[in-house]
Parts: structure tokens; sequence; C-alpha cells
């Protein structure tokens, strides 16, 4: 390098390193990172979500609580994050359980959401004793055992399956009885709906391993599956939760149909949060992200927060504990395993005296 180069470089010295570190906070900034943020979400009420075609003027509010999630940040908001104490990072992986990819998890989030619904209505229309029509129409892809091949060859979560080989399959235990007829290393073709779009798949079959005796060497694909079902109550029902995904808010939806088709304000007047997922008996089950629920039900001024609570597994009402008491939340904690307990809880208030 000559000293005309030299001169040149110590001139400009200032005005290239600002152009240098300008570049390399440019790149930072749109380039993706593999994580996952997730945070404090909405606290809203479920009854303009819900309709059954009975009206119901509720005099509080039944409120269904989300986690606020952003894929892929950038560097500038894994650092606030890290750096925030409501926040929380996760790689991605972790945070998708393993997916094959994110379009594969977020349509697998839709299917929890639409099953969600689905049985929201059964357990509601059960405890009412009112009937109501259940047609059988898939198998959905919950999750890749690590053993299947299925991933390598074009299967991957969120997928449902209607068809293997031609043959109409719209349960998971008619796909399984055809596929136990088979042999490891078979090749069987799968057809259905991938998101609102078809796919197909041709899956070499393996030897299942499991410690359930009646799955082990069994052969099969290799993915944990549940059958797809479409709910028609004789009611005009509809939801509007198309932004959201997840299982969630099963048992807040239950409520508020179980509050419009008895004419029953279960509120009392109350601002009741709440989160779990529920079943076609009414069983409330564990969810993801209570704390960050309780943060925005808290926001809202919830009087209560109903808590899934299972003995043999205390997460969800352990971390609600703690989340109430070190972030001084003022939402009153309330235990619920079944459907049953939530309506006992909330038939049992006295109405809030109007101020």
């Amino acid at each position: 390098m000559n000293t005309k180069d030299q001169h040149w470089i110590r001139r400009y010295r200032s005005a290239l390193l600002i152009g240098f570190l300008f570049i390399v906070l440019v790149i930072a900034y749109i380039m993706p990172l593999p994580y996952m943020l997730y945070g404090p979400g909405s606290a809203e009420p479920v009854h303009p979500r819900v309709e059954t075609g009975h009206k119901l003027n509720e005099k509080g509010a039944l409120l269904f609580t989300t986690v606020s999630t952003y894929s892929k940040p950038n560097i500038f908001f894994i650092i606030y994050a890290r750096l925030n104490p409501r926040m929380e990072v996760k790689s991605q992986e972790e945070a998708t359980g393993g997916a094959t990819n994110l379009s594969g998890y977020r349509n697998l989030l839709a299917w929890m959401r639409d099953s969600s619904e689905a049985n929201a209505l059964l357990a509601a229309y059960n405890v009412i004793n009112k009937p109501i029509d259940v047609e059988e129409q898939g198998v959905i892809v919950y999750s890749l055992l690590p053993e299947s091949k299925a991933q390598e060859n074009g299967l991957q979560e969120g997928d449902i399956i209607t068809q293997v080989d031609g043959k109409e399959t719209k349960t998971a235990k008619v796909l399984s009885e055809y596929l136990s007829k088979k042999e490891p290393g078979d090749k069987v073709i799968v057809s259905g709906t991938r998101g609102d779009k078809p796919f197909k798949a041709t899956i070499p079959l393996i030897t299942l391993s499991s410690s359930n005796p009646a799955i082990a060497s069994r052969t099969g694909i290799g993915f944990q599956n549940e059958t797809v079902l479409k709910v028609t109550p004789p009611d005009p029902v509809k939801f509007d939760f198309s932004d959201t995904g997840g299982p969630s808010a099963g048992l807040m939806m239950t409520l508020e149909i179980v509050a419009q088709l008895t004419n029953d304000d279960l509120t009392r007047g109350y601002r009741i949060a709440g989160t779990g997922t529920i079943t076609a008996d009414g069983t409330v089950g564990q969810i993801g992200g209570i704390n960050y629920k309780l943060m925005a039900a808290d926001k809202k001024k919830a009087d209560y927060f109903l808590v899934p609570y299972d003995k043999n597994s205390l997460a969800n009402w352990n971390l609600a504990e703690k989340t109430v008491k070190e972030l001084k939340l003022s939402p009153k904690l309330v235990k619920v395993s079944t459907l049953k307990e939530a309506l006992d809880f909330l038939k049992g208030l006295e109405p809030k005296k109007e101020l």
C-alpha cells in the first residue's frame, strides 16, 4: 500500500467506520433469527366472538386470554426480550416442539383452535343435556415420532389425512387397522389437506416402538394422531376466533355457550378471566403461558382468573400463584378441574354490587 492510499484511509477512517457499523446494524435489523418471543397477550370478552342465536345481556364479562408471540425476531428484539422480566425467549425448535416447519406448526395451531371449538360445543351441550351431531372427518398428524420416516417423505405436523392408498380414512382407528396389516418397509400413499390445500405423500412404514403393549411392534407411519371432528349443533352457533391459535380458549368458549343457551349471566357482574383446554366430557386441561395470560387479565382489571388444576400436575397452579405473588397482580385465582366446577363457582357468586 503506497503513502497516498494510507493517507486516504486515515483521512476517511471515521466515515469508513461509521459506514461499516451502519451496514452491520442494517444486517442485524433485517436478519431473522430462529427464535420466538413470548409476552402478555390480550384479555378479551368471549361474548362478541360467540353467537348461538340466543340473546344474553351480560353485566360483567367472560374474558379469554392469550399469549403474545413473535416469530423470527431480529437481534434487537431478542435483547429487549431478554432484559424484560415480563417476556421470554425460546428457540424455534423448543417453541414448536420440534415441528417440521413453521407452516406445519401454524396449521397444527389452527386445527387445535378448531378442535377446541368442537369440544366446547360438545362439552356445553352435554352439560345441559341437549343432543348434538358429530361427524368424523379425518386424522390429524399431531406430532411425528423420531423414528418415523414420514418427514423426509413429505408428511408434516398439521396435515389432515383423509385417504390412504385411495381408501377413505376418517378415523384414527380405521387408519391404524389398515396400517397394522402391512409390513415394515411397505409404502403407503396418504392424502388429505394441508391448511387449505390438498397434499399427497408416499410414506415407508416402520415398526412402532412404545411402552404401550397395544402399540409396540405394530406397523405404522409413526406419528401421534387424533380424529378430526365436525360438530353440528341444533342452534346457529358461530365462532369468531380466526385471529387466534391453539386450544386454550376452550373453557371460556364453553362457559359462554352455556350462558347463552341457558339465558344465565354467569358473570354475575364480575370480569371473569380464565384459560384451559376442554374435552367433550368437560375435563379442563393444562395450557402454556399462564403467567402471560394472568398479566393480560390484570391489565384488563379482571376480578377472578380460572386456573386449570390437575392434582397430578400442578404446573399451571404453581406458576399462577408465583406470578400473582411476584408481580402483585389483582385477579383472585380459582382452581377448576372440570366444567362443572367452573359452573358451580360462577353460579355461587353473589351478584356484584354496583357502585
